[in-house]
């Protein structure tokens, strides 16, 4: 891990527009925890205290996992600007992005705006370590591919793989899988060491206390039902998006139901 830590300040994120490298843009209101009131911080006040690299290691995996549900949900971040993130609680476990949208309909479609997505997140990381969000725009934000050797000093070292994957070559990989991926890796070479240290034989695979052998989601915040609750309406949203989808056919169905019978009366 890098041992460069750093006192962060910074403006928002709000020199990229909502709906930066993300088409299909509309409004949307997401309430978090349903009528409930709760303390929170945006993610730009909470970035002018001091955090270590793992603090914000840790804030962009929580950060990841709540993307992540709400792709599942047929839903995608239309803003990463600094004053539309918020951290229910003050807790890095309870991130609220509040400007989503709906997926389009496209297959091919969708699978642009989830990488768009990846890619934004992974601009914002490297943003906030390097202290220069400020200076990402439009303009400046596609020359990062050519500029990527510039920025990768200020990533811990164990992440650079990851954030050249995405800036470089447009790998479309959640953070959070990563991370997951490496840590379990990483416990397997310290088996692998202490095996064989201890003599034992090599290569021993990663198994639980209950039998089980690990995944990488076994590394990661189980912030499910978290993640549930500060984005319940989207389930209902969801629900609307489908029967949007139902109901034709169901029309369609009911039209050829009815000229078969007439016919068949006949």
């Amino acid at each position: 891990m890098m041992g460069q830590e750093k006192m962060i300040e910074k403006d928002s994120f709000r020199s990229i527009e909502h709906n930066s490298f993300v088409p299909y843009s509309s409004n949307s209101n997401i309430g978090p925890y349903g009528h409930n009131k709760l303390e929170s911080i945006t993610l730009n006040d909470w970035l002018k205290d001091y955090h270590t690299t793992e603090q914000l290691q840790n804030l962009f995996v929580n950060m990841d996992i709540a993307m992540k549900y709400i792709h599942d949900q047929g839903y995608y971040i239309s803003s990463f600007a600094l004053d539309r993130i918020s951290l229910l609680n003050h807790s890095i476990r309870q991130v609220k992005f509040h400007d989503l949208n709906i997926f389009p309909l496209d297959i091919s479609q969708q699978k642009q705006v989830v990488r768009d997505n990846v890619f934004m997140a992974a601009v914002l990381h490297m943003g906030i370590y390097a202290n220069c969000l400020q200076y990402f725009t439009m303009n400046t934000i596609p020359s990062l591919k050519e500029n990527f050797h510039q920025f990768k000093i200020f990533l811990p070292s164990e992440d650079i793989p990851y954030y050249s994957g995405i800036i470089e070559r447009g790998a479309s990989v959640y953070y959070s899988s990563y991370v997951g991926e490496r840590k379990k890796r990483d416990l397997q070479n310290l088996e692998n060491e202490v095996s064989t240290d201890s003599g034992d034989i090599r290569g021993k695979s990663l198994v639980k206390t209950n039998g089980n052998n690990y995944i990488a989601e076994d590394f990661l915040p189980n912030n499910e039902g978290t993640n549930e609750l500060i984005y319940a309406s989207l389930i209902k949203k969801e629900a609307a998006f489908v029967r949007a989808l139902i109901y034709p056919v169901l029309v369609f169905i009911l039209g050829l139901v009815i000229l078969f019978l007439s016919c068949f009366l006949q």
